[in-house]
């Protein structure tokens, strides 16, 4: 079987195996990371994709740092840092910039595949290997190569087939659903809209990008996201793409984006021009809720963080990694690293679970 890596996506095949079930492995979305620069070398994304023609194909990258990742290994570099060991390079494969479980192979998983990427990974000047965000289905394959498999969670909404956002409510303790409902007052000037499909225009795409610049700016973090992905995928993605709009007197204040598939939303970005109470809650979950609710999704994934979800009916979900560390004794140190954090994680899910709102 002949393998081919290459780093473009366009060389790669990937419109063959196209995953319309997942809209972050969509050609369509890694073509306008790519083209718009918002990952390649110079963003210390450099794209891998192994292919084997036709059937199969498994992305990663070639990482000169670890953010965008959202599966924390700083601690890691910094012990590779103190004893004078390189840890960049190192290789990533998951969604960039996304906290999405996703698979990792397109296509048929391929032994073959796996085999050349190990093989490039022990020759090459990397000093480790990470699978982020994985579907339960992989885990036992990637034990058989020998990764170590680490426990996260994240924030997850089960629409338990309501019929609407009341109904949605009529499950929440009183106390709560009484407070859900008003920090869903707004004052008159306010509205609120759902936009998809081709009602999207550049104009959203141009709204939501500066949104996404002012959350950056608040939280002192790095613009991954070009202006140029935003146009790219309000265009090309219109038919997976929820954008929210707050107005205030007409005038746009406020913006969210989420992506979805056929059974599963996404909550990504969010950003305001001005500030007012509840109104991250109204865009980033209450409205996410609702189009959940209105397209009969099964699960809105609100991402890692944040235990004020809690309260608001999310429900806190395991999620799951693999690493390879190419020193054996740090892969033997980070393994018992991994078994106490999965330890603690287990205590705290079970804590968190406990005081979930809903009527018994």
């Amino acid at each position: 079987m002949s393998i081919k890596i290459v780093n473009k996506i366009k060389e790669s095949g990937w419109d063959k195996l196209n995953n319309l079930d997942f809209p972050f492995l969509s050609y369509q979305f890694f073509s306008a990371l790519e083209g718009s620069l918002s990952i390649g070398k110079e963003a210390g994304w450099e794209p891998l994709y192994f292919t084997d023609s036709e059937d199969s194909l498994l992305f990663s990258f070639i990482k000169q740092h670890s953010y965008g990742e959202y599966i924390f290994d700083w601690d890691w570099a910094n012990f590779y840092h103190s004893h004078q060991i390189p840890y960049y390079p190192k290789l990533t494969s998951m969604i960039p910039f996304t906290s999405a479980t996703t698979p990792h192979t397109l296509g048929k998983q391929s032994e073959e595949l796996m085999n050349s990427y190990e093989e490039f990974y022990r020759e090459g000047p990397f000093s480790s290997s990470h699978f982020l965000f994985l579907q339960e289905t992989e885990i036992d394959y990637f034990k058989s190569f020998d990764y170590l498999i680490r426990d996260s969670f994240q924030y997850h909404f089960y629409n338990e087939n309501y019929s609407s956002f009341d109904d949605f409510l009529s499950k929440i303790k009183t106390k709560k659903a009484k407070q859900i409902r008003k920090e869903r007052l707004f004052s008159d000037n306010f509205t609120f809209q759902q936009i998809s499909g081709e009602e999207l225009k550049v104009e959203h795409a141009l709204e939501m990008y500066e949104f996404y610049l002012e959350t950056i700016n608040n939280k002192g973090a790095i613009p991954y996201l070009t202006k140029n992905f935003f146009v790219t995928i309000f265009s090309t993605l219109a038919k997976s793409i929820c954008y929210i709009q707050a107005k205030k007197n007409e005038q746009a204040i406020a913006g969210a984006l989420y992506f979805f598939s056929n059974e599963r939303l996404y909550g990504r970005y969010w950003g305001a021009s001005e500030e007012y109470p509840n109104l991250h809650f109204e865009l980033c979950y209450y409205q996410g809720i609702e189009f959940c609710i209105r397209k009969g999704l099964s699960v809105f994934e609100a991402g890692a963080q944040g235990e004020h979800k809690i309260s608001r009916g999310f429900r806190p979900v395991k999620t799951y990694s693999a690493h390879k560390l190419k020193q054996p004794q740090i892969h033997q140190g980070i393994a018992g690293y991994i078994e106490q954090e999965k330890a603690s994680i287990t205590t705290v899910m079970a804590e968190l679970t406990q005081r979930l709102p809903f009527k018994k």
